[in-house]
This record gives structure tokens, C-alpha cells and sequence, in this order.
């Protein structure tokens, strides 16, 4: 396929699912917002909890007493559930609804980890943000929002095709097609995970 063609299909991708854009990005927001009022509201005992926890893990990575094949499989496992997730959703006709309030937890998880570095470490924790957080968020969170648009879009159509009974033709091409996307996107998080696994605690290390 020539750059045109891929230019041209993005364009009607993108033309055809905006408002699907639209809401899958008011959802990750709306998270982000919900994470740093949670922050923001917590009692002084949660605070402490998870001030305590937060200095432990950055001795850690300060005294090099860390895994990388730990963490990876860690980043891997609690990412490729979501895009798995996602995928099987998008399959299901009803899933719609779900995909959204993954979106929202996405965003939440990160404006909450967010606000708590900065409430905890001050100045330092704006450049934990700038260097730990931020360089694999600008992959996933783009790819999160990409998979929940291509998953509900699988669903409407499906749907569509049901109503009009047309679905049963070629539905295995559909979802072999469908399902190619999340593998792309799940490479392209791949770029994210290396990043947040190895480069992300070094960084962080040299903050500290």
C-alpha cells in the first residue's frame, strides 16, 4: 500500500470516527480530572500510605535493587490486559459502554499518579513527571484511545450489519482485519514498554 493510499484511509478513519475520538478523549480526561481530585480529597492516613510507599520505591531505584525483567513483565502484563480487554469489547456488540469507563480509568490512573508525585516530592516531583512519566504515557495513552475508537467502531458496524442481516458474510475477514490493528498497536506500546522498563527508573535514578 503506497503512502497516498495510507494517507487517504487514515483521513477517512479519522473523518468517519470523530465524534468516537472526541468521546474517548473527553472519557481520558475526565479520568485525569477524577485522579487529581482524588488526590486532592485524600485523608491524611491514605496520604502517608502511599507517600510511604512511593519513598520506598524510589530507594530502590536509588540503591539499584530492581529487576528490569520484573519490570517489564509487570508493564507488559498490566498493559496488554487493557488492550486484550479492549478488543474483546469491541466483539461483543454491547461493549461500548465498558470500553469508555476503561478510557476514565486510564486517565484517572494517570492524573492521580500525577498529582500525587507532585503533592509528595514538591519541584523534584515535576521532573519524575517530565522524565518517569510522561515519555511512555505520550505512546499509550494515544494508543489506548486509538484502541477503544477502532473497538467501538468494529462494534457498531457489527451491530449495523446484524440489524440489517448482513452481518454473517465475511465477519472472519472483519475480525481477522480487526484484530491485526490491536496487534500493530500492541508493537507499538512495545516502544513504551522498553522505555518505562529500562530508560525510565535510570532517569529517575539520576533525579533522585
Amino acid at each position: 500500500m503506497s503512502n497516498r493510499k495510507i494517507t487517504t484511509s487514515l483521513n477517512e478513519h479519522l473523518q468517519q470516527n470523530f465524534w468516537l475520538y472526541v468521546i474517548s478523549l473527553f472519557c481520558v480526561f475526565t479520568g485525569i480530572v477524577l485522579g487529581i481530585y482524588a488526590v486532592k480529597y485524600m485523608n491524611n492516613v491514605e496520604n502517608s500510605d502511599l507517600l510511604s510507599y512511593f519513598t520506598n520505591f524510589n530507594q530502590n531505584i536509588s540503591n539499584g535493587d530492581f529487576k528490569y525483567s520484573m519490570i517489564i513483565s509487570d508493564i507488559i502484563k498490566n498493559n496488554i490486559s487493557i488492550i486484550l480487554a479492549v478488543w474483546f469489547l469491541g466483539l461483543t456488540m454491547v461493549g461500548i459502554p465498558i470500553i469508555l469507563i476503561i478510557d476514565i480509568i486510564k486517565g484517572f490512573t494517570l492524573g492521580f499518579t500525577i498529582s500525587f508525585i507532585v503533592k509528595g516530592l514538591g519541584t523534584k516531583g515535576i521532573g519524575v513527571i517530565l522524565i518517569g512519566i510522561l515519555p511512555q504515557n505520550i505512546i499509550y495513552i494515544p494508543c489506548i484511545i486509538i484502541a477503544s475508537v477502532v473497538a467501538m467502531e468494529f462494534s457498531l458496524s457489527i451491530l449495523r450489519e446484524k440489524m440489517n442481516k448482513q452481518w454473517v458474510s465475511s465477519i472472519w475477514m472483519k475480525i481477522t482485519s480487526y484484530s491485526f490493528i490491536f496487534i500493530l498497536i500492541s508493537v507499538l506500546m512495545g516502544v513504551g514498554f522498553l522505555l518505562e522498563a529500562y530508560a525510565t527508573p535510570n532517569l529517575i535514578k539520576i533525579i533522585i
